[in-house]
This record gives structure tokens, C-alpha cells and sequence, in this order.
């Protein structure tokens, strides 16, 4: 028996190396010829520029990254974002001033051509020990690298492409509406009735005494001050034209509101109705139309280019 096992075996073995035998083994052929590997190129094709030390992007190279954007400092853990040119152009022109001094003079990080008014310079040439030098944890910037910002501060502040920007120019903008229904001298809150849906039409019942009043803010604005205050109602919500304008009623804004919105200042308007004078059993949208001392035309909210669920949120069903 050990000798049909080894027999066995030893055809076995000699099988397999009969197999392999029939594999051909054979040279990988030459890659075509490539003219472009006869080319010699130089090892810098472009000299590098040096970088102007004047310009913002000298600025952030030899000053902003050396010696502010360090691990636990401007590292983009917190503003402003020292970690690249952008975001730190980003967040220094034209951004607010979130920890001012005790005076709150401040109002923006950078001012373009106005040094003074820059909380940036004043954070690095103060001598207020409580409020603290920049960089905070190591030595006081040179004279010559304070020059540095001074100087692209009062030349305007210009970006990596040579160019100042201008004072952000908001148009007002609405965060939200109340409506309510007064029913024997009791107020009745409505505008949250929309049939399970955030964002579909308010629900009123008719020959009501309807309010609904508006929330808006703006940059920079004491309240009051906006200029044109209509409202319109429409059946079709891609057409406002023919429909008629209605006065909006300004409201004084509570005090409380003046801190929570920094520079933004909020404004209040409400208009009041009885449903009667509405159409019964349709999607009735409205927009109100207010303007800023800063621009030539009054803003429509919402406009005909929001989305739609925004649009559907401005409006209401009377009931039959």
C-alpha cells in the first residue's frame, strides 16, 4: 500500500512539473518611442518673484503667519483667520469688531484709509494692559512691521489683486412675521396655523380683524428711517404689477432688541385688514416693499427670485 501511495505521488509531482512546463515565458516589448523624452527641461521654468513686503500678501507672509497664526492663536480657531491670504483679508476688512474696548469706538477690524478708526492697529500699539498687545504671547510687532500695516491700511486696505473694497451696503432684510385675528378684544395668534406645514399658507377665518406684522433689520441704521413702506396682495404670486399699494405702519423698536442685533437694527411694521375684503378660499400672497437711505430703489420681500416656500410662507387663506 505505501509503495501505490508513493507512486501515486511521485505522478502527481511529475504532472505538475509537466504543466509548468507548457507556460512560455517570454520579454515585455520596448514603449514607442517619445519624442518629448529627448526634451531637457530647466529646473525652474518661472524665477521666483520676491514678495513685495508692502502688500497684503507681504503682509501675511512675513507678519501675520510668522507671528499670529500659531497654534492656539489665529490658527482658524478663531477670528480673525490667519491661516491663509483669503481668510484673512476676509476677516479683517469691513468685519465687525467683536471684543471692543471699554468705549466700544470700534466698529470694524479694518477701515481702508482710515488707520485710526482700525481695531487691528489698535490691537497692535496698545498700551492697555487689560485689553492686551498683539501677539498676545510674544513680542511687540517692530516699528517696521507696524509701518507695514499702517501703511496698506491708509492706501486702502487693497486685496491681493490691488483692489479696496467698499463698505458693505446691505438691503433690509426680514427675519419673520406675526399675524393675529382680534376676537372681543382678545388677540388670537394665526400665522402658525398652516395645516402642518411650516411654510404653507396661514389659515384665517373670514370677516376677521386681521394684523400682521413684519420683523426687519438693516446695516448700520438708526430705526425708523426707512422710506417707503408698502405692502401688496395678489392671487397670482408671479404677479404683483396691477395690484394695489398699501401703507405699512412703522413701529418704535422695544430697547431690548438693541443688543441682540449689534449693527443691525431692527425695525417693526405691521397692517391690518378685515378678511372680508379678501378673496375667500384662495392663496392670497403679499409683499411688502421698504427702502434705505442707502439706495435708490425699495426692496421687495420677498421677491419674485425667492424660493417659493418662501413665498408660500407670505401668505394666507381666508376661510369661506
Amino acid at each position: 500500500m505505501k509503495r501505490f501511495i508513493l507512486f501515486s505521488l511521485v505522478i502527481i509531482f511529475a504532472s505538475i512539473a509537466a504543466c509548468k512546463k507548457e507556460y512560455v515565458t517570454g520579454t515585455i516589448p520596448p514603449a514607442p518611442f517619445n519624442p518629448f523624452d529627448t526634451i531637457t527641461y530647466p529646473a525652474q521654468l518661472v524665477p521666483e518673484v520676491p514678495i513685495d513686503s508692502n502688500t497684503f500678501v507681504g503682509i501675511h507672509k512675513y507678519i501675520f503667519t510668522t507671528r499670529c497664526a500659531i497654534p492656539g492663536c489665529h490658527d482658524g480657531a478663531f477670528e480673525p483667520d490667519f491661516r491663509t491670504v483669503q481668510s484673512a483679508y476676509n476677516t479683517l476688512v469691513y468685519q465687525p469688531v467683536k471684543k471692543n474696548n471699554t468705549a466700544g469706538t470700534f466698529v470694524y477690524r479694518v477701515v481702508p484709509g482710515n488707520v485710526s478708526q482700525s481695531w487691528l492697529h489698535e490691537r497692535i500699539t496698545t498700551t492697555d494692559g487689560v485689553l492686551g498687545r498683539m501677539p498676545l504671547y510674544d513680542n511687540m510687532l517692530s516699528i517696521r512691521e507696524i509701518n507695514r500695516i499702517s501703511n496698506w491700511i491708509q492706501q486702502g486696505a487693497p486685496d491681493i489683486f490691488g483692489n479696496s473694497v467698499g463698505i458693505p451696503n446691505a438691503n433690509p432684510q426680514s427675519y419673520g412675521l406675526v399675524a393675529n385675528i382680534n376676537v372681543s378684544g382678545n388677540d388670537i395668534k394665526v400665522d402658525t396655523i398652516r395645516n402642518g406645514n411650516p411654510f404653507f399658507p396661514f389659515l384665517v377665518p373670514n370677516n376677521s380683524n386681521l394684523t400682521i406684522w413684519f420683523g426687519l433689520y438693516d446695516d448700520v441704521q438708526t430705526p425708523l428711517q426707512f422710506t417707503y413702506n408698502k405692502i401688496k396682495f395678489s392671487t397670482d404670486p408671479l404677479n404683483f404689477s396691477n395690484a394695489v399699494e398699501l401703507s405699512l405702519v412703522q413701529h418704535a423698536v422695544p430697547s431690548f432688541f438693541n443688543n441682540l442685533f449689534g449693527n443691525n437694527k431692527p425695525y417693526f411694521y405691521s397692517y391690518s385688514v378685515n378678511t372680508a375684503t379678501l378673496p375667500n378660499n384662495q392663496i392670497v400672497y403679499f409683499r411688502i416693499y421698504v427702502q434705505d437711505s442707502d439706495h435708490a430703489q425699495p426692496i421687495e420681500i420677498p421677491s419674485g427670485g425667492t424660493q417659493f416656500y418662501i413665498q408660500s410662507y407670505y401668505s394666507l387663506i381666508v376661510s369661506p
